[in-house]
């Protein structure tokens, strides 16, 4: 079936009933996930106009070169967030089916253009952005088909995260999906992809990837799997916006759909940190892998007349259990725990299902400018509380930090994506005003310099690769990275294909 855009907004991943306390509504607006922000559809834009010569006789698709009247404001469509990168392509083509992308790709490369893709322009650094040659904007390649019998999905890589969970639902399955709802699973999935559960379901999304049908350089069509083209299967797992080719299918396995999904919520003052990580090293050390520990720092929307208390922690614990019984089984420990009495506000045991996961009621939209960076970590405690000072001096009182705690730090020989840990801290940096980029990116900065002792490497997906291109490498073991160049010489040897952002 084939489905169609709706508007994005701030989202909580974590299901409570905010109109119990107006508190919960404007900590839950800021987002446990960091996902924030409205996703811009280019077919806003649609309509007659100027198009590249020769391409538009080759795709059915609309084409949009820099001479068109609606060019920028396509291009500005492509990045999601308001910080709009000064990267500008000769060309975007909105892609309508896969031969659109054969013939665009084939088609660059007989004209020695460079080629990017877009599934839906979640990537903080708008990587699919480029100077100059070809951008394929995918945003309308989002069909996708279930096989209940062989508990599998086909996909198209637009398909945005929670139109697959809804989609898999109706048939008793699931899939590690992102926890923002409009993330698409094509970029998504190349990157690694930490989603719902996935703990319990593999481990990070992309090792669900059964197979998957790619563009190569001259327009060429493979299908990648365990038996076909297996170093590309390796490649395609893992290697995030670097990869060489346009993926514009995939073969996902699904899996059981929980039955009684349940959560918690606690809330207590920074300055109880201490209290709340000394708790949750001990809870993660025993708790189920179907619980899911998310951990924010964020600005208390009602801080006390005492500015120091400006900042308060949130943690979310989800339980994907099959009876209400084992939901609360799975989550008695947090409330019989330290982490509880530490807290000001608890909101314990409450029912949720992927739909109000995704929906929760009372979260106001937001927008603004947008900035992530990230590392694996076994050491989450000392982590976070090498931030806690410099948090305070969030220029933003949008800005959070999140950290998942328990991440299944597995690592296959058939995937490039070869940097984890035991868990993920992530800042997220959220602000109004364009004045405020160069103050806002160096607290990031000074962030990463506070976490780097901790680091075991980085996330593809989450990196300001354009203020810090070594953060690129450090996504990668050393094998891996120099396997990928290898195959990026086999496979694309006159670089039809953009390589990661600000790597040369």
């Amino acid at each position: 079936m084939t489905l169609i855009d709706k508007p994005d907004c701030t989202r909580l991943t974590m299901s409570t009933d905010l109109r119990r306390r107006d508190v919960l509504r404007q900590l839950g607006a800021l987002g446990i996930s960091g996902t924030i922000g409205q996703l811009y559809s280019g077919s806003l834009f649609a309509g007659p106009g100027k198009a590249a010569t020769g391409l538009n006789r080759l795709v059915a698709g609309e084409v949009i070169n820099r001479e068109d009247d609606r060019y920028e404001a396509w291009r500005n469509s492509m990045v999601w967030h308001l910080r709009k990168p000064d990267r500008y392509p000769d060309t975007i083509i909105r892609a309508q089916s896969e031969q659109d992308v054969i013939a665009a790709v084939k088609y660059a490369t007989d004209n020695g253009l460079k080629v990017s893709a877009r599934s839906s322009g979640h990537n903080a650094t708008g990587a699919a952005l480029r100077d100059g040659g070809v951008l394929i904007d995918l945003a309308l390649l989002r069909d996708v088909e279930i096989d209940a019998g062989q508990k599998t999905a086909r996909i198209q890589p637009a398909l945005w995260s929670e139109q697959l969970v809804r989609e898999a639902g109706k048939h008793g399955l699931a899939f590690p999906a992102a926890h923002c709802p409009t993330v698409a699973l094509g970029g998504y999935l190349l990157g690694g992809g930490a989603g719902w559960n996935h703990a319990h379901w593999g481990s990070v999304a992309c090792y669900s990837i059964k197979s998957a049908d790619i563009i190569l350089a001259g327009g060429r069509k493979i299908t990648a799997s365990p038996d076909s083209y297996p170093d590309l299967f390796w490649a395609l797992r893992g290697a995030g916006p670097g990869f060489f080719g346009v993926v514009t299918g995939m073969e996902l396995q699904l899996y059981h759909l929980p039955q009684a999904i349940h959560t918690s919520m606690y809330i207590s003052p920074l300055d109880n940190l201490q209290t709340v990580v000394d708790s949750l090293d001990d809870l993660n050390s025993v708790k189920d892998e179907r619980v899911e520990i998310l951990v924010l720092l964020m600005h208390n929307p009602q801080p006390p007349e005492d500015t120091n208390q400006a900042k308060t922690c949130m943690v979310g614990v989800n339980a994907f259990a099959d009876t209400e019984e084992e939901a609360k089984t799975m989550l008695a420990p947090f409330a019989n725990s330290g982490l509880a009495a530490a807290s000001v506000f608890r909101l314990e045991y409450q029912p949720a299902t992927f739909a109000t996961l995704y929906n929760p009621e009372n979260v106001d939209s937001g927008i603004g400018r947008y900035a992530v960076d990230n590392v694996w970590t076994d050491n989450p405690s000392q982590a976070l509380l090498s931030l806690v000072e410099h948090f305070r001096t969030t220029p933003s009182t949008r800005t959070h930090v999140l950290c998942s705690y328990g991440v299944k730090p597995e690592l296959r020989a058939d995937a490039c994506f070869s940097r984890i840990a035991n868990h993920y801290v992530a800042s997220y940096l959220l602000w109004n005003d364009a004045e405020a980029d160069r103050t806002n990116l160096t607290w990031l900065k000074r962030a990463n310099d506070l976490l780097e002792p901790y680091s075991k490497g980085t996330y593809i997906n989450e990196i300001e690769a354009t203020l810090f291109p070594e953060r690129i490498k450090s996504s990668f073991s050393e094998e891996s990275w120099k396997h990928l160049a290898e195959l990026r010489k086999k496979y694309d040897p006159d670089n039809v294909f953009h390589s990661w952002l600000s790597y040369t």
